[in-house]
């Protein structure tokens, strides 16, 4: 997981070149990572190096820890606290990959094969577990930074955990699916932000308000995750799409249509998502729900649910933080996370 700066770590992640810009201001915080982690990803264990080796190359677009090393850039210097912290961050992130691919049976994570296809699912389960406590010991370096990663963690199973409970419930509320991605997805947003303010010298106060941008963002974010999932292109987005429907999830998308129905068509709806939970996925549904999705509009409504996340976000953010080089960039990637292709 060892990258140089500038365009060797566009090329060793994947990642876009509007990304590699926005990082321009913490592109040596991100090589100390790359470098810390290059050590964390090691193992004497044969099979577990295996493992961890192919892992490496899950490594994506690295958001979280940006989002970390940005907001302390707002407020101070970068410390090896903050690389302590990214690197658990990181390492949280990644072994929440490693389990999801399993429970959503998803065969591919950024273009290779993901732990479970590979290599089954007790070394999915055994390697999440593996990188989940080595970073709660990292954490334990940090003052004040093990117990607020360890409640997220906590936060983040039970998220995933009601995610699976409400498998198949097709009456999912919006307000349940919000408090789901809330729990799962967006509070690790936040509590980098947090941690990236908080190290940095920020009052309390300030470091509240940087952890509500982060959340708003993560919101966004997962917002656009599931439109892409319904109508995104495998090869651009890099891994296995259409799961969330093959698994009985309801995401915004489809709440959003379904609540948008009279009951004649709200039934209908209805016995098509529920023949597909029972047949599993099919290109002929897939059409079906993407032109009811098109007449409805329901894409610019749920991707301006998005946009009005990240301008609640990019508010906070302006009246917390000093105007500052790192502050102008963390809020252009706010807004790179509802620009991503549809």
């Amino acid at each position: 997981m060892k990258a140089g700066s500038g365009e060797a770590i566009e090329e060793s992640s994947g990642r876009s070149r509007t990304l590699t810009r926005l990082y321009r201001p913490i592109t040596k915080d991100i090589d100390a990572l790359q470098e810390y982690l290059h050590g964390e990803f090691a193992s004497s264990e044969p099979f577990v190096n295996e493992l961890l080796e192919h892992l490496s190359r899950f490594q994506g677009k690295q958001v979280r820890p940006a989002c970390l090393f940005l907001s302390g850039r707002c407020f101070g210097n970068i410390t090896q606290d903050h690389v302590k912290c990214a690197a658990v961050v990181e390492l949280i992130h990644t072994a929440t990959l490693v389990h999801d691919d399993l429970l959503d049976q998803a065969e591919i994570r950024r273009r290779v094969d993901t732990i479970h296809s590979r290599y089954g699912d007790r070394a999915a389960i055994l390697l999440g577990d593996i990188i989940y406590a080595r970073g709660f010991a990292i954490s334990t370096e940090v003052e004040g930074a093990a117990r607020l990663l360890s409640d997220c963690t906590r936060e983040i199973c039970i998220g995933e955990m009601m995610q699976v409970g409400n498998a198949g419930n097709l009456l999912l509320s919006e307000q349940e699916y919000f408090e789901i991605i809330q729990r799962k997805t967006a509070i690790l947003y936040g509590l980098s932000c947090r941690l990236g303010a908080m190290h940095a010298g920020a009052t309390e106060d300030q470091a509240a308000a940087m952890e509500q941008f982060g959340t708003e963002l993560g919101v966004a974010f997962q917002i656009v995750d599931d439109s892409l999932d319904v109508i995104g292109d495998p090869e651009t987005v890099g891994k296995s799409l259409g799961t969330d429907l093959a698994n009985g999830k309801m995401t915004l998308p489809i709440i959003r249509l379904r609540d948008g129905l009279d009951s004649r068509q709200r039934e209908a709806l209805l016995a098509l998502l529920g023949n597909h939970k029972n047949s599993g996925s099919n290109m002929e549904f897939h059409h079906e729900l993407v032109r009811w999705l098109g007449e409805s509009e329901i894409f610019e409504q749920v991707q301006e649910s998005a946009r009005q996340a990240i301008l609640r976000a990019i508010e906070l953010l302006q009246q917390t933080a000093p105007k500052c080089q790192a502050r102008d960039h963390l809020e252009q990637l706010a807004l790179f996370v509802i620009e991503r292709e549809l």
